[in-house]
């Protein structure tokens, strides 16, 4: 009987235990549900978020090269739901068929993943649209569809196109001859005046090779900071400027076109630039806007005047490091994917010859057709 008692109590101290670490076990996933449970925002936490929300497709859009005129559709409904009330978005743009539609998704989900679990992205696609549509905790802010544009007439898929240049070639003449064994069509930029201007231009018209004149201009802190001989300055009178560019046009033969070398003074002179511009027009050459200022009126002016122009997207070796110039030629085909082309500009460096060289392969394995300036000049 005393055996069969303590076998009793000890089966009851078992199912006490159980009975505890049931319990213990029920009240720590009790606990651990409630502080993890979504907190629901207040109206005022979830119109902040809806507006960041807002603020992020707009700023991706613009990274990504979408124009305002390809947004064909933007219209806002009002909505209502369990005391909480916002705007919901729809917009409707056409993108050309050389931007993926998984580079916009992935950019989108990478912005918006900042904000935080309580934003959602959902998106499908076709071959011909990409519908993508944001939620703030679980209600839809934010659709966007995105469709393949298709030109009037058009009749083939065009590459997207990237024109490498390397400026302010002439001081050099074997790194020169180098680019020129290269079987690519790198546009060359001479600078006039320099020692070898004249025969590099030959060599480089001899290959095939594009040339334009890398048009010395003054620059902010000159005389300090000189761009060269045969510049461009703020004091010349339209005369002045003529005659100066005519000679630096002469100074290097074959140009299919010319751009500012330094310049960031020079070329935020609306009157000035002008007159350049004018000139050039009239020997039926383009320009490239090297972008030396934020507030370069080259494009502006050249479009009032109907020429052809474009500005650089990228100077492609700031820093003479090579991984950092890799780095940013992949930016520079990113850019290219975005837009349909994009133009590189990079200057007579070992680091910028040896980075380009080892990188071009790349360009071609992502579908990327190497042009000179002229083929993506509009």
């Amino acid at each position: 009987m005393a055996e069969q008692s303590r076998r009793g109590e000890r089966s009851g101290s078992w199912a006490g235990y159980l009975l505890a670490f049931m319990l213990g076990g029920l009240l720590t996933f009790g606990a651990y549900t409630y502080f993890l449970r979504e907190i629901p925002l207040s109206q005022k936490d979830f119109a902040q978020k809806v507006f960041l929300v807002d603020q992020i497709i707009q700023g991706q859009l613009y990274e990504i090269g979408i124009p305002r005129k390809d947004i064909l559709l933007h219209q806002s409904v009002s909505r209502q739901e369990s005391g909480l009330a916002w705007k919901e978005s729809t917009q409707k743009i056409q993108v050309s068929r050389t931007l993926p539609f998984s580079l916009i998704e992935e950019n989108l989900k990478r912005s918006l993943s900042r904000l935080g679990g309580k934003v959602a992205i959902h998106s499908s696609s076709s071959a011909e649209s990409l519908h993508v549509d944001v939620s703030v905790q679980n209600r839809r802010t934010h659709q966007l569809i995105f469709v393949v544009h298709h030109p009037k007439g058009e009749k083939a898929v065009l590459r997207p196109k990237i024109a490498l240049v390397i400026d302010d070639l002439g001081g050099d003449r074997l790194i020169a001859r180098e680019l020129l064994k290269w079987d690519l069509p790198l546009t060359i930029s001479i600078l006039p005046f320099t020692p070898y201007a004249k025969t590099i231009a030959k060599e480089a018209h001899q290959k095939g090779k594009e040339i334009i004149l890398h048009i010395p201009m003054e620059p902010y802190g000159y005389p300090k900071v000189r761009p060269g001989e045969g510049a461009l300055h703020e004091e010349m009178d339209e005369e002045s400027l003529r005659r100066q560019l005519t000679k630096d046009i002469e100074a290097v033969p074959y140009i299919k076109g010319a751009s500012n070398h330094m310049g960031s003074r020079l070329m935020e002179d609306h009157e000035r630039v002008k007159i350049v511009l004018s000139e050039l027009k009239r020997r039926k050459l383009y320009f490239l806007d090297s972008r030396t200022t934020p507030q370069t009126v080259g494009i502006h002016e050249a479009q009032g005047i109907g020429m052809k122009a474009m500005e650089r997207s990228l100077f492609i070796d700031h820093s003479l490091d090579e991984e950092d110039i890799k780095e940013k030629i992949d930016k520079l085909i990113r850019l290219c994917l975005s837009n349909g082309k994009a133009i590189g500009i990079g200057h007579p460096h070992p680091s910028t010859i040896k980075s380009i060289k080892e990188m071009i392969p790349k360009i071609k394995e992502r579908g990327i057709e190497l042009v000179p300036l002229s083929a993506v000049i509009e």
